[in-house]
C-alpha cells in the first residue's frame, strides 16, 4: 500500500488570483467528494506492507510479494510498477487505470476528459501491465452513469465505485473460466504527464462551465461522443 500525496495540495507560487481560487476550489471539492462517497474505510485484516512514495519497487516489496505468493494481482492507484517488483509479480497482473485507454493514458486521466469537454470519456480500464504505462491488453472498461447534479469529482468517485463492483464479477469470471477475453490496444492515444497539468486548465472547468458540464451534456447543450468500450459482461 503506497502512501498517498497530500489530499489538498498548496497552489503553486506566481499564479493569478483567479487560478489560485480555482486550484483551491478544485482540490477542496475533491476532498469533500471522496469523503462523501468513500468516508473512512477500515483496513482489511490481511497482510499489508506500507511503502513511501518512490519505494514501491524496492526489495522489501519483492520479499512481501514472494511471502504472499499470489496467483493474480490487481493494482490500483500506485506509481509505475518496475523491476525488480515487476518480475516478482505473477503473470496475471492487472491494473485498474482511472482513464479510458488508449484515449486517456498517464496522469489525471479523469480530469482531461472534462478539460476536452467530453465527460462521457471519464471512465476506467482494467488492463494487463506491461513496461509501457497503461498500454497492456484491455480486459474490461467502465463508465459510470451520469446524473445532472454530477460535478467532475462526483463522476470520478462514481467511476471508482462502479469499477470495484465490476472487479468482483471479473474475479468470478476468472475463477470459473481461468481467463478473460483480451483486447489489444491498437492506437497510442495521449499519454498525459503530471507536468502537463497547469492551474490555468481549471478555467475551462470552473470559469467556462462552473463545474456543470454533465448537466449541459445531458440536456443536449454539449456534444460528447459515446466511447466504444471493451467489456467482459
Amino acid at each position: 500500500m503506497e502512501v498517498r500525496e497530500a489530499m489538498i495540495p498548496q497552489p503553486p507560487d506566481g499564479i493569478s488570483d483567479l487560478d489560485r481560487e480555482n486550484f483551491i476550489r478544485h482540490f477542496k471539492n475533491r476532498d469533500l467528494a471522496e469523503d462523501k462517497y468513500f468516508g473512512s474505510q477500515p483496513i482489511p485484516d490481511f497482510p499489508i506492507l506500507e511503502v513511501r512514495k518512490g519505494k514501491l519497487n524496492d526489495e522489501a516489496s519483492v520479499d512481501f510479494v514472494k511471502d504472499v505468493n499470489p496467483n493474480l494481482v490487481l493494482i490500483f492507484g500506485s506509481g509505475l510498477v518496475k523491476e525488480p517488483l515487476f518480475s516478482a509479480l505473477p503473470e496475471e497482473k492487472i491494473n485498474l487505470h482511472l482513464g479510458l485507454s488508449p484515449r486517456y493514458r498517464g496522469a489525471a486521466t479523469l480530469f482531461w476528459p472534462f478539460y476536452f469537454m467530453e465527460p462521457t470519456y471519464a471512465g476506467t480500464t482494467f488492463h494487463y501491465i506491461v513496461a509501457e504505462p497503461d498500454a497492456g491488453e484491455i480486459i474490461h472498461q467502465v463508465v459510470p452513469p451520469l446524473d445532472p447534479e454530477d460535478g467532475i469529482h462526483d463522476v470520478a468517485c462514481k467511476a471508482v465505485i462502479q469499477s470495484t463492483q465490476d472487479a468482483v464479477q471479473l474475479l468470478e469470471i476468472y475463477q470459473s473460466a481461468g481467463s478473460w477475453k483480451r483486447h489489444k490496444q491498437r492506437s497510442t492515444g495521449k499519454n498525459f504527464l503530471s507536468s502537463d497539468f497547469k492551474p490555468e486548465h481549471l478555467r475551462v472547468i470552473y470559469n467556462v462551465f462552473d463545474d456543470d458540464m454533465v448537466r449541459r451534456y445531458l440536456e443536449g447543450k454539449l456534444i460528447s461522443k459515446q466511447p466504444q468500450l471493451f467489456r467482459q459482461f
